[in-house]
């Protein structure tokens, strides 16, 4: 076991609530608590000419990005008391306004604030990790940042940090929900994941803010000539011109979003696993013939193979055709076709191997089988050969898959996530999102982030599934091998538009649910067509991005 200790010297914890500036936040997020660990290291950087102190440093980063791969906690906390929140008129640090108001009881600008609290009956909180135990290289580096923690969320919840004994550890009051079990989250709490160091290094801009004090004080201590040559190194680097009361390069406020649902230790129950509106008995057709052809052609074949399967089968079935009688758009789930490609694996290089059919679970097997016997069987009874014509790209020949030992990328189990199914998937094609966001990701990015993942959720209960527990988005695809979402060199064409429409975004996307899930796991509005497939991951609980580009290139 490992645990994190945390007393509240006051008797009382004030912090906004992320969602809520008007609530105080409790228990306290294990992001949180991360973020106050990582502003003291940040905060008590040596020189580099105080060896020792650079060393230990060093090895605090390191306990720190330890620290953010484990397994989001368990916590144990009493409940508060929350006390009325009252808005305070405060003269805010506003430095532009007049010399004679820069005094804060005379300025007449002031601004409303709250200041949220939580009066606690026990100050004291726990973090613990159950199965984890932090290694002898990193427990003295842990036990300096825990020193260095000061106050968690505002500057008036002054805290004390600790690493305590194991049996001074008590049990904890609510755990992650599990992959094995659910009950209804009391809390979701944002956690800190892989990389969350790094991020919060960008925020804080510590590089720019050292580089801005350093020339000021240089500038401020040479004279004549050199002065005005340090002046416009200076000018040129900040592009401002120097002045004394020029304010420094800001630091950013974090926004931390990757949270995980919790459940009280004594309310957890056995859950079946989750399904799809989609089959998980697939029917795979491997290649025998045809040029080798990367995801980029998964728009052709699917397009190719639904003709061709459309040609064998009068009249077309609407759980084929995906459409009615009348020609409009079925409001039940149809027929599906994606590629099988080599990706996730050492060496994996996204070549197509094959191609799968998803059928709609609610059908009846003896109607899939009269529809598709003409497609996948000759006359006398033996696998047909299915030929693809694919412009350009050549002709393709499929067969359907029976080998007792199929190469992994066409076993049926390791593709729909085995009799237990799996918690965590990634997608291998980017998903097409089914509405265009309104926010831009380049200026509101947190907004973007949660537009975009209401549209994953709502895309996750379309095809049957739970809302996920943890989303994730990325140009980049989790799994090795797989293309960029993005069209251009080593990316993924856009999903073609319909006629008068205009393309909409695609994304790779990671998700974690708190059940496990039996796929396949086809989301978006490409889903239908091989765009939005995902593949399991290992179960973990940490978002861990590996180089997964073909060059090996990462881009978290």
């Amino acid at each position: 076991m490992f645990a994190l200790g945390l007393h509240y010297l006051s008797g009382y914890a004030a912090a906004t609530e992320h969602s809520d500036r008007n609530r105080a936040e409790w228990p306290p997020h294990p992001a949180r608590i991360f973020m106050a660990l990582a502003a003291g290291y940040f905060e008590t950087e040596p020189t580099s000419e105080d060896s020792t102190a650079f060393l230990e440093w060093e090895e605090e980063a390191n306990a720190l990005r330890w620290l953010e791969n484990l397994p989001s906690p368990a916590l144990h906390f009493t409940e508060g008391s929350r006390r009325s929140v009252l808005d305070v008129y405060v003269p805010p640090n506003d430095m532009t306004v007049s010399k004679k108001t820069v005094i804060p009881a005379f300025r007449s600008n002031r601004q409303p604030r709250t200041f949220p609290k939580v009066h606690l009956a026990d100050p004291n909180v726990y973090l613990i990790w159950q199965d984890d135990q932090a290694p002898e290289t990193y427990f003295a580096a842990l036990e300096r940042l825990c020193r260095k923690v000061i106050r968690v969320g505002h500057s008036s919840s002054m805290v004390q940090m600790w690493i305590p004994q194991p049996e001074q550890v008590p049990e904890p009051t609510v755990v992650p929900n599990s992959n094995n079990h659910r009950a209804p989250s009391t809390c979701r709490l944002r956690v800190a994941g892989r990389g969350t160091l790094e991020y919060l290094k960008s925020q804080y801009n510590a590089e720019a803010s050292n580089a801005f004090f350093s020339a000021v004080d240089a500038i401020q201590s040479a004279k004549g000539k050199q002065k005005k040559t340090l002046v416009a190194e200076f000018e040129q680097n900040l592009g401002v011109p120097y002045k004394r009361n020029l304010n420094p390069p800001p630091s950013l406020r974090p926004t931390i979003s990757t949270t995980t649902d919790y459940v009280p230790v004594d309310e957890n129950v056995e859950i079946e696993p989750a399904t799809t509106v989609f089959s998980e008995q697939l029917l795979i057709l491997t290649k025998e013939e045809g040029p080798n052809l990367g995801l980029e052609a998964t728009w052709q074949l699917s397009t190719a193979l639904r003709g061709a399967i459309e040609k064998h089968c009068h009249p077309t079935p609407e759980w084929i055709s995906g459409h009615k009688p009348d020609g409009k758009p079925s409001e039940s789930p149809h027929l599906a076709l994606f590629p099988l490609a080599f990706v996730g694996q050492d060496y994996a290089d996204g070549h197509i191997m094959g191609m799968a059919l998803a059928l709609p679970r609610c059908m009846e097997s003896r109607e899939q089988g009269r529809a598709l016997s003409r497609l996948l069987y000759s006359p006398d009874g033996e696998n047909a050969e299915v030929t693809l014509t694919l412009g350009k790209l050549g002709v393709w020949t499929l067969k359907l898959e029976e080998r007792v030992s199929p190469p992994r990328t066409l076993r049926n189990d390791l593709i729909a996530g085995g009799p237990t199914g799996s918690t965590t998937w990634a997608s291998v094609t980017p998903m097409v999102l089914d509405r265009h966001p309104k926010k831009d990701p380049r200026t509101q990015r947190a907004e973007w982030f949660e537009e975009v993942t209401n549209i994953i959720v709502s895309s996750c209960k379309r095809i049957g599934l739970p809302k996920p527990e943890k989303i994730d988005l990325d140009t980049t695809s989790w799994h090795k091998g797989a293309p960029r979402s993005k069209p251009g060199s080593n990316g993924f064409p856009l999903m073609p538009a319909r006629p008068g429409g205009s393309n909409r975004s695609q994304i790779h996307v990671w998700l974690q649910f708190s059940v496990p899930v039996i796929g396949p796991v086809l989301l978006g509005s490409g889903r239908y067509r091989g765009y939005g497939l995902c593949k399991p991951m290992p179960d973990i609980e940490v978002q861990a991005k590996k180089p997964n580009h073909r060059n090996q290139k990462s881009t978290s």
